[in-house]
């Protein structure tokens, strides 16, 4: 099957933390493709959303209706009418597919609630990561204010804190994200940094990266490897301050396709046990098949932070790290510089990245990129955005080394002539398709048929069996 003329990725919300937004590169561009992700991997299911500006009202209503269908099956007791309570919702979530199928799980969760329960003090907290301004973006564009009432507050790991106990010693939340009497854990599958957290227990972290204070964070992030990390969020979420209040859970789900539903309910460990499967047989097809590229340039060109941004549901970051295989635990090495203990540590990067094009993207503002255009050649289109990096005191340099250009055309050219490729992979937010160069799509077609073969009937087995899961 050929592949489809370029499709459009969704809408990015936009934000002081990037530019302007600009026109996408399938605006600008000619030789692009949108490769179906069904037409390379035939047992991909269907999706209910994908952010689909053309589509989105009604792809919208199926997801305000799979909610409303997991909800009905919620033990809601534990939430009574005198309650106050708090809806936690975490900041990549909207970077998903342009944020608006996770922020219409949200308000029908509130919608329900109070339907079901009687309790109309439902308010929402924004967790957000280090930019101050951000939750505020997000309730405007999201319509939070007028869904929740007023009821919505940002929160960040720098707010203040509350002692915890857990099993493995104190701990710190974030006071605001737990001043009501209940809570409701809203999250998503986090498809992000598979690479880094190796699919274990990932329903867990925003117990630690969205609701911990710093210095608990901290311990997650810099303390602990890729695979041990999760005894933070679990310690938290297990202790007898987070169960006082714990109401359920509810996650939006998905593949490289797009949202398929909503799971939801008292009992987050087998909501993870089920996320896990489901993204070791598809987010791992994919992760695979991004290893046969040999050599390609990548394309920045959407509305949040450049490691987060997503082709064929994948973020850059996977591509970045793909150096083996993330999902196997007999591995210790898989991203960067979380290394085996026995090795030095390096800044070690995917060599088949040749260079990297920043049409649009968010600057750090906390993310570090400092070294990239240390090892991977990076191009910055326009001068609002180089002026951006210039003054984020997150990435000192890094514009001493990145390249500024006129245009996105200038840019791949550069980077393909330095690179000694003429295939591109465009991360644009896209889920369900792949934008990218007809060359690459070749070349993903021709691999697909083996990277099936051998996770199906190989790799699968091995990952589950690891986790418990066989």
């Amino acid at each position: 099957m050929a592949s489809q003329a370029t499709l459009p990725p969704p809408a990015f919300m936009p934000s002081d933390y990037g530019p302007a937004l600009r026109p996408h590169a399938i605006d600008t561009l000619r030789g692009l493709v949108s490769v179906p992700l069904d037409e390379l991997f035939p047992s991909f299911a269907p999706p209910i959303a994908t952010g689909a500006p053309a589509s989105l009202d009604a792809e919208l209503e199926r997801v305000r209706r799979a909610t409303r269908e997991a909800l009905a099956r919620v033990d809601m007791s534990r939430i009574e009418a005198k309650d106050t309570v708090n809806i936690l919702a975490s900041e990549h979530g909207f970077g998903l597919m342009g944020g608006w199928p996770y922020a219409e799980m949200v308000k029908t969760i509130r919608e329900v609630v109070i339907e079901r329960t009687g309790c109309r003090k439902v308010s929402l907290r924004l967790a957000i990561y280090r930019g101050f301004r951000e939750a505020d973006e997000v309730a405007q564009h999201f319509g939070f204010n007028e869904a929740f009432e007023g009821r919505v507050k940002g929160l960040g790991p720098f707010d203040q804190g509350v002692e915890v106990e857990t099993a493995i010693g104190p701990m710190h939340l974030i006071k605001r994200a737990f001043d009501g009497t209940k809570f409701i854990h809203a999250y998503y599958d986090d498809p992000r940094e598979m690479y880094f957290n190796r699919l274990l227990y990932k329903s867990f972290k925003s117990f630690c990266m969205s609701y911990a204070r710093y210095e608990t964070r901290s311990v997650y992030h810099s303390m602990f490897g890729n695979r041990s990390g999760s005894i933070i969020p679990r310690a938290l979420f297990d202790s007898d301050f987070i169960q006082q209040r714990y109401a359920f859970s509810s996650v939006l789900c998905t593949t490289p396709m797009g949202v398929t539903g909503i799971d939801a309910t008292t009992d987050l460990y087998a909501i993870d046990r089920r996320i896990t499967r489901s993204h070791l047989e598809t987010y791992g097809r994919m992760q695979r098949l991004f290893a046969e590229i040999k050599d390609c340039v990548a394309v920045w060109d959407g509305g949040r932070w450049g490691y987060y941004l997503h082709g064929g549901g994948l973020i850059f970051g996977t591509l970045l790290t793909n150096h083996s295989d993330a999902f196997d635990l007999d591995q210790p090495v898989v991203a960067g510089f979380m290394q085996s203990p026995t090795n030095p540590v390096n800044f070690s990067r995917n060599k088949n990245l040749r260079g990297i094009v920043v049409n649009q993207a968010w600057v750090g503002a906390g993310i570090p990129y400092v070294t990239m255009p240390f090892t991977t050649p990076m191009y910055i289109v326009g001068e609002e955005q180089a002026q951006m990096w210039r003054e984020d005191p997150t990435n000192p340099l890094l514009m001493d080394r990145a390249k500024v250009v006129e245009s996105l055309e200038q840019g791949i050219a550069m980077a393909c002539e330095k690179g000694q490729t003429d295939k591109l992979i465009v991360f644009d937010g896209s889920y369900g398709h792949l934008t990218c160069s007809e060359s690459l799509a070749a070349l993903l077609r021709e691999r697909a048929p083996a990277v099936d073969a051998a996770v199906g009937e190989t790799l699968l087995p091995k990952w589950l069996a690891q986790r418990g899961l066989a």
